[in-house]
Parts: C-alpha cells; structure tokens; sequence
C-alpha cells in the first residue's frame, strides 16, 4: 500500500474543476456584456485594479488564461496523487502558482475554487512519506 496526500489531492482536484467551470462561466458573460454595448465593455476588476474597460479580444484572452489556469491546477492534482515526494511538491507549487495567476480570469475560482486549490497545495507542501515498515523476513 502506497502512501499518498489524498486530502492534497482532492482539495487541489475538486478546486481545479470549480476554477475551470468559473472560465467557462465568465466567457459567456463577458461577451454578452461586449454584445450589448458596443465596441467595449465595462467590467469591474473590483479585486484587481479597481475599473477596467476590456475589448472582446481582451476577454478572450483573460478566457485562455483562465482555462490553462484550471487545467495546470487538475495537472498539479495528478501530480499530487502520485506518492513520489518530489511530484508531489511540484504538483503543489504548480497548483499555487496557476491558483494565483488565474485569480483575474476566473474571479478567484468562484471563491471556494481558489480556496480548495490554496489549502491543497499547502497540504501537499507539508506531506512527507512516511517510511512503510517491511515486515521481517525468515531465512528458512
């Protein structure tokens, strides 16, 4: 029986697919925002810089990065779940550093995406393989 951070793995997992569902969410929003006023529209990045105004072409790159974000946390996930201590550290940072860059894209993950995908990098940060006994053997 291996050793694995499974709580890493689902934290990091369950908030890659809420982050991924946000980008896909805020697509559709952000062009019926744009299909309604014209050549731009307004959207508030009240957590971010405060008022902005994005062109169709902005959204749908701020869109890109918020799907590459989502898959890079499920990735880091995968990465956790193998029980190798050194994938599992670079699973986690790859799941901090993605949750952190597509805060602007993906409204934090809807919140409790980004959450979930914080609290399960910093489980898999602190996980350390423990040393599975061996049973003895008998030389018979």
């Amino acid at each position: 029986m291996t050793d694995r951070p499974t709580s890493a793995f689902v934290c990091s997992m369950i908030g890659g697919i809420i982050t991924l569902f946000s980008s896909l969410l805020s697509i559709n929003g952000w062009f019926f925002m744009y299909s309604n006023s014209g050549l731009t529209f307004t959207y508030s990045l009240w957590y971010v810089v405060g008022f902005a105004d994005f062109t169709a072409v902005e959204a749908l790159v701020l869109f890109v990065i918020g799907v590459a974000c989502g898959v890079l946390i499920i990735f880091g996930a995968v990465l956790q779940h193998s029980g190798q201590q050194l994938k599992v550290k670079n699973g986690s940072i790859i799941v901090i550093i993605a949750t952190i860059v597509g805060v602007p894209s993906t409204y934090f993950g809807m919140l409790i995406g980004g959450i979930l995908s914080v609290v399960g990098a910093y489980v898999g940060l602190t996980w350390r393989q423990r040393d599975v006994a061996k049973p003895p053997t008998s030389n018979r």
